[in-house]
């Protein structure tokens, strides 16, 4: 029947074990039942029976009756399920204490934790075209003094507004934006159109025959850069970013050395033909 399927249930959720329930339901049946009989009326092994109607007592959901033949009943729905429900308020109500208790000791252990770095946590390596192309934005997004750039194909980013209003941005604010382009930049129109706003956004942007790697150096403690496999070549490279004002400062110095190679962008696109 649907209504004691539901009970049951109902029963289980208190902590019966379904034996439990269906040796109860059963018993609300008739006024008492040998335990022979229960186990046929509730489908339940003859061998497990006992233990069955023993944990029904102990829970006080059943009684045992004396006589020639010992015999058991139920104990009233509303005094049995009431008994199941103190119990699991007692329960709750201690664990609730318990719990309580332990704010504190847990609240020391997430405090002390908030401290406690992982070995390399400033280090995350970027395979997904996808999530670089997102952490150059959030670079770019979250640069304010400076923004140190080696640009070589493949791009990241093409139409780049996000950059160019960083761009503006630092340079309206006295910052600095430098910026090496390798020379195969000339060959695209698109992309010298592209980059001369950037020149006229603030941006001091130089030529150069060869960009070792690619690399974006933000204020003076982030770097992203590229390093292509050594065996594959460019079809396959590693991207990563590093939260370190050291290894920041040793790569500016890189930066330099490859930007004072370097010609002006304008001069370089003006010899190349284009008129900006």
């Amino acid at each position: 029947m649907p209504e004691l399927s539901s009970a049951q249930a109902v029963l289980g959720e208190l902590g019966l074990t379904s034996y439990e329930a269906k040796a109860y339901l059963a018993l609300l049946q008739r006024e008492s039942f040998t335990a022979a009989e229960l186990a046929r009326q509730a489908h339940i092994p003859r061998q497990r029976i006992y233990d069955v109607v023993a944990g029904l007592m102990q829970q006080g959901l059943a009684m045992q009756r004396p006589g020639v033949s010992v015999t058991y009943a139920a104990v009233s729905p509303d005094v049995a399920l009431d008994g199941l429900m103190m119990r699991h308020r007692q329960a709750l109500d201690s664990l609730s204490e318990r719990a309580g208790g332990a704010v504190g000791d847990l609240r020391s252990l997430w405090s002390q934790g908030q401290v406690e770095k992982a070995p390399m946590a400033y280090i995350e390596m970027l395979r997904d075209t996808s999530v670089l192309s997102a952490r150059f934005h959030d670079l770019q997004i979250s640069a304010t003094t400076s923004m140190l750039v080696m640009s070589k194909p493949p791009y990241v980013a093409t139409d780049n507004a996000i950059g160019l209003d960083a761009t503006r941005r630092i340079a309206a604010g006295g910052g600095e934006v430098r910026c090496c382009y390798e020379s195969s930049l000339l060959e695209n129109e698109k992309m010298v159109k592209e980059t001369v706003e950037f020149v006229a956004a603030g941006e001091d942007a130089r030529i150069v025959d060869d960009i070792p790697l690619k690399m974006v150096l933000v204020d003076h403690s982030r770097a992203l850069f590229s390093l292509t496999d050594p065996v594959a070549g460019a079809l396959t490279s590693t991207n990563i970013l590093v939260e370190h004002p050291e290894l920041t400062a040793a790569l500016t110095l890189a930066f330099d050395t490859v930007f004072a190679k370097g010609r002006p962008l304008l001069e370089a696109a003006r010899e190349a033909g284009y008129d900006v």
